[in-house]
């Protein structure tokens, strides 16, 4: 069968047992984990980026006490959801809209109006710069993650910065491609898409191609 360089999977959170070791399962057996493993050897994930500042640690502490005060719910060594702070920053582009809105002597119950003092704007969010463009869309922040085949361990290799659309690789850091590749394989196969660049005979033997599959918040393994 073709053999497969990479698949990316498209999360829109993961916790912190999972981004590092999606492969593992306490209840399975060594040998079902480690073939887990190997599989994930092939698989890159995209998840949206965590900001490494004061701020955020410190709004990612008060949610954690919140969370276990009203609601019984302990943390531990989980990474706050990146839903929490979006909806923490989207209050604070309401509340400068209604702001403005109010300072004009204009009313808030014109919505057209309220939203529309939302878009193309900049301002400073736990998330760090939160930058909304013409058409009312955020510029988001992704990290493209990798595993280590050494450890086994999910380790961010890059960031994409959704407002410059630049790619950033984290120094120190690159991708492990599957095969023990140095690099990415071809775009297009070694026999093209449809096989029409190779012969019967290469045909019938192995070559590889690069498989690109988004998939938004599954899991690959069955509990």
């Amino acid at each position: 069968m073709p053999e497969i360089s990479k698949i990316f999977l498209l999360r829109s959170f993961f916790s912190t047992n999972e981004s590092r070791r999606p492969w593992y399962r306490e209840k399975d057996s060594m040998e079902t984990n480690q073939k887990a493993r190997k599989a994930y050897e092939a698989l890159l994930t995209v998840t949206a980026r965590i900001p490494v500042t004061a701020e955020y640690a410190e709004f990612s502490k008060g949610v954690k006490n919140l969370s276990q005060q009203y609601f019984g719910k302990p943390y531990g060594k989980e990474e706050v959801n990146t839903y929490v702070t979006a909806f923490h920053d989207a209050v604070i582009l309401y509340s400068l809209a209604v702001n403005e809105t109010l300072k004009e002597g204009l009313s808030l119950k014109n919505g057209t109006l309220v939203t529309q003092k939302m878009w193309n704007r900049t301002f400073e969010g736990i998330t760090g710069n939160v930058s909304i463009n013409e058409k009312g869309d955020r510029f988001v922040d992704y990290s493209l993650l990798d595993m280590d085949p050494e450890t086994g361990i999910y380790e961010v290799v890059a960031n994409y910065y959704g407002v410059s659309q630049q790619f950033v690789d984290i120094i120190g850091k690159h991708i492990h491609w599957a095969g023990n590749r140095g690099g990415p394989p071809s775009d297009v196969p070694v026999c093209g898409f449809d096989g029409s660049l190779c012969s019967d005979v290469l045909l019938n033997g192995f070559f590889s191609y690069r498989i690109v599959s988004p998939v938004c918040d599954s899991d690959f393994r069955s509990e």
